[in-house]
């Protein structure tokens, strides 16, 4: 792991790739939920910068990892595997892709997604404009990196009630803001 995280800080100048890598190589555990946290951030970064192959690298870090019942920390096991199928299935590999979604989606419960559309279409903007209206920057970059995450998530699982072509419109809108950031 250490080999791949010093390899993305070496050749990849970009803030939220650095200072992911640089948490990730202080501090990992496969058993907390913030560090997973920074390795499934650091998968988002490289896929708004479009260095995917590093994206997958660092999504592999977490594939192997066990699903325990703790969703707090499959959460963000499940958010790098979606990554890693968006990718494989953008690049035509959709039979790769489909098995990564059929291994998270045995995880999932889709007759809970309902409860997540005002957090994912309401809540998120929200705290995205307050944060924005407050001149809050790192929250604002932390809530559009969410809103991203989240819309890669729900996307490629499937079964959520938000149509593909409105998440996709959301996923390039997020890149886009976010692929601005040096």
């Amino acid at each position: 792991m250490n080999d791949l995280i010093n390899h993305i800080i070496d050749t990849i100048d970009k803030k939220g790739v650095q200072r992911n890598c640089k948490k990730i190589l202080k501090k990992c555990s496969f058993k907390s939920s913030k560090d997973l946290g920074n390795i499934t951030e650091l998968a988002v970064w490289l896929y708004v910068y479009e260095f995917y192959d590093q994206a997958i690298s660092v999504c592999d870090l977490v594939k192997d990892v066990p699903f325990t019942g703790d969703y707090t920390l499959w959460g963000n096991i499940d958010s790098a595997l979606c990554i890693k199928a968006r990718i494989l299935r953008l690049r035509g590999r959709n039979k790769d892709s489909a098995e990564i979604i059929r291994l998270i989606n045995e995880h999932r419960s889709p007759e809970l997604y309902k409860n997540l559309v005002d957090w994912f279409e309401k809540d998120i903007d929200s705290a995205i404009k307050n944060n924005l209206e407050n001149n809050w920057k790192a929250d604002v970059r932390q809530g559009r990196l969410l809103k991203l995450e989240a819309a890669i998530q729900y996307r490629e699982a499937g079964g959520f009630p938000i149509s593909d072509k409105k998440f996709e419109d959301i996923i390039r809108e997020m890149v886009d803001i976010l692929a601005v950031e040096r």
